[in-house]
């Protein structure tokens, strides 16, 4: 396999939907950016939240205008960014919290990503060629998939404990999203579900509620278009934006409503 690139600052800093980088498969997706804003308070929460809620009530206006009654995707993307933006200003006041979903986020990286998936790929790659380019493979809603059913299966409790990798494949792999994945993503996925989950069991403890939250905030922040993605708009940005970071957001909006019935 090729030397990996350098990769770009870009994708670490990706706050819209258009970023599909295959050097890091998704792996350093926008979540770096959010937690180093989340570190500069109130200045970086600002270069979120600002955008983030004239993009809302534009959006809110035109659905209005148009008169409609179910939520289009448009104001769900829309309400997805104002929600990051509460996530993040949440996390400037929980400096335990950001250096805690650091080292998942380079766990992700670096063990799961750059070593556990790129030996099984240089593996497999002798005798199937597409899995040579494992980052384009994995680019996308790989790795919010996985950790937002992970969240689901403990939030269940705490004797699927032993279960969490049959339980988030049977979630995610046996579902229709699946069926376009293809051969090398799935493999790659079965892979990696058991590699994150025994990453994130250690970075994250036993404390399950704890444990649910912290893998919401980091799904959220990796998702290349939380808002639109119905799995973590559902699982994750729900929850938070109704409880969680409900005081901070900054535009007046009902997750319930918004993200509720799946599109």
């Amino acid at each position: 396999m090729q030397p990996t690139p350098e990769h770009s600052k870009r994708c670490e800093q990706a706050v819209r939907p258009t970023c599909v980088c295959s050097t890091c498969g998704g792996s350093l997706h926008g979540w770096s950016g959010h937690l180093e804003r989340a570190r500069r308070g109130g200045e970086g929460v600002r270069e979120l939240s600002e955008p983030a809620e004239r993009q809302w009530w534009e959006q809110r206006r035109r659905f209005q205008e148009n008169r409609r009654k179910a939520p289009t995707r448009y104001l769900r993307r829309a309400g997805g960014a104002v929600a990051v933006a509460a996530v993040v200003s949440w996390l400037a006041e929980h400096e335990d919290t950001v250096e805690r979903l650091e080292k998942l986020g380079n766990a992700i990286h670096r063990d799961v990503f750059g070593d556990g998936l790129a030996a099984f790929a240089a593996q497999c790659s002798d005798t199937e060629p597409a899995f040579a380019d494992y980052g384009r493979a994995v680019a996308g809603h790989f790795w919010c998939d996985l950790l937002a059913e992970i969240a689901n299966v403990l939030d269940r409790g705490a004797d699927l404990l032993g279960r969490v990798p049959d339980e988030v494949g049977a979630a995610v792999l046996e579902h229709g999203d699946a069926a376009e994945w293809g051969r090398v993503r799935t493999m790659l996925a079965e892979v990696a579900l058991r590699l994150l989950w025994r990453s994130a069991h250690v970075l994250l403890g036993t404390d399950l509620p704890s444990a649910v939250l912290h893998l919401r905030v980091f799904a959220v922040l990796i998702c290349p278009d939380p808002g639109g993605h119905s799995r973590v708009a559902d699982s994750c940005l729900r929850p938070l934006a109704r409880d969680t970071v409900r005081d901070h957001l900054t535009a007046g909006m009902d997750p319930e409503w918004l993200w509720g019935d799946k599109p």
